[in-house]
């Protein structure tokens, strides 16, 4: 399936993916539970097995965000008096174990997949996305939602399963399916990631085609408009991928010929969800998109060289609790169904890190993707921001799985790039 890939490597890559897709946490004692155990498990033993491969310039990446998150909590301000550091150390203390954790997971899964050849990686995400349309169809129309229902019931919490069906019926004139996931949305944001992976990676004729069908059967089955916010990323793996002018004219005239017809079809699917967000009564869409920006102007207004501090959650919720007053926000049911900063990982990377700690961050970020990507890099810069918008944090594994996944893909295009397509090479 790769280039030399063991059976081990395949099958923990199985369960990285498996354990990232779930992100069901392994519950120790009350208070203590290490977050997407399988995807923690899968990726740290791909770690083990290729720890020789790790390059200087890796380890000094790795290095330079852990510096950067130690940074900005000596440096904080926020943490100097009173009794920030009584009352919260404990969050930050567990947030700083859980980022060396989802750091050691990304730099197995990143360290093993480069080593893969643009066809398996390509196979391995086209898996991966029929499998999830062909389980959403069998959960909506053949009765595997009983199934779906009690996995979910075993693996998560009751705090942390989805309760919107009757909004989902309302809204969409369905049940959106959550195929064992915790709620429908994890479906999209991994569906989101594979799509890229694939799209990157995939040296087939009928890329483009196969593009808008994977993304057409995202919205109808899937049933979230977030599946749409592939389509930047994609464009721009298409232009990394040709660097003529002629291939940057076809690129962008094919994507502004047939994006229309995505959009349309869109919102011709969530009318009902868009009429909902336009009269502000969508509350999904104002924690997402409204709220942890609201969150931000508040704490840069107090705090705006260095955030909260890397990995702050808890200490944020008086500025959300303030937020979510001025948003007409129920604030009980919101701090008990979300993140305390809300789900939107740019945010909330900005709330923690400040100016100047989400300056050095990105500046670090990009000139990683230019070392390890090459001339890829603006597609997974793209991705990453994109994937941003749908996921709650920058400290986590799911953060740093999709920065594992889309670097690899980035990293292993970029090496495609310079190799003659199979049906060009004599037999």
């Amino acid at each position: 399936m790769s280039r030399g890939a063991s059976p081990v490597t395949i099958v923990l890559a199985a369960v990285f993916l498996a354990g990232f897709y779930l992100h069901a946490d392994l519950t120790l004692a009350p208070g203590l539970k290490v977050p997407a155990v399988g995807a923690l498990a899968g990726g740290g033993g791909l770690l083990a097995l290729h720890v020789g491969r790790l390059r200087h310039g890796d380890l000094l990446f790795a290095g330079s965000w852990v510096a950067i998150a130690l940074a900005s909590l000596a440096l904080n301000p926020a943490l100097w008096g009173g009794t920030m550091w009584r009352d919260h150390g404990g969050e930050y203390a567990t947030s700083m174990l859980v980022f060396a954790a989802s750091l050691a997971m990304a730099f197995g899964v990143w360290t093993a997949l480069r080593l893969w050849s643009a066809d398996a990686l390509a196979r391995m995400a086209a898996i991966c996305l029929a499998l999830i349309l062909a389980g959403v169809v069998a959960e909506r129309f053949l009765g595997l939602d009983t199934l779906s229902e009690a996995v979910r019931s075993a693996l998560y919490a009751e705090d942390l399963t989805y309760a919107a069906d009757l909004r989902d019926r309302l809204i969409y004139g369905s049940i959106r399916p959550k195929l064992f996931t915790s709620e429908p949305s994890h479906i999209a944001k991994f569906f989101v990631l594979m799509v890229l992976v694939w799209y990157a990676t995939s040296r087939s004729p009928w890329r483009v085609p196969w593009l808008y069908a994977w993304l057409a059967g995202g919205v109808l089955l899937v049933q979230s408009p977030s599946v749409l916010i592939a389509l930047p990323a994609a464009w721009m793996a298409d232009i990394c991928r040709h660097r003529s002018a002629l291939g940057w004219l076809v690129a962008i005239g094919g994507i502004l010929l047939v994006t229309p017809l995505v959009l349309i079809l869109g919102d011709s699917a969530f009318s009902g969800r868009m009429e909902h967000i336009a009269s502000g009564q969508d509350t999904s869409f104002l924690i997402r998109f409204v709220l942890p920006f609201e969150v931000l102007a508040r704490v840069w207004s107090d705090y705006p060289l260095f955030g909260l501090g890397f990995g702050a959650k808890e200490s944020g919720i008086p500025y959300t609790i303030a937020a979510a007053q001025d948003l007409g926000l129920d604030v009980a049911v919101l701090l008990t169904t979300t993140s305390p900063l809300g789900n939107n990982g740019l945010a909330i990377g900005l709330i923690q890190l400040g100016v100047v700690g989400s300056l050095a961050f990105i500046a670090s970020l990009v000139a990683f993707w230019r070392f390890a990507c090459g001339g890829f890099w603006p597609f997974v810069a793209i991705g990453m921001l994109c994937y941003l918008l749908l996921i709650g944090g920058v400290n986590d594994p799911r953060f740093w799985g999709g920065f594992a996944l889309l670097t690899a893909a980035g990293a292993v295009a970029q090496s495609a790039r310079r190799l003659p397509h199979p049906a060009s090479v004599p037999a």
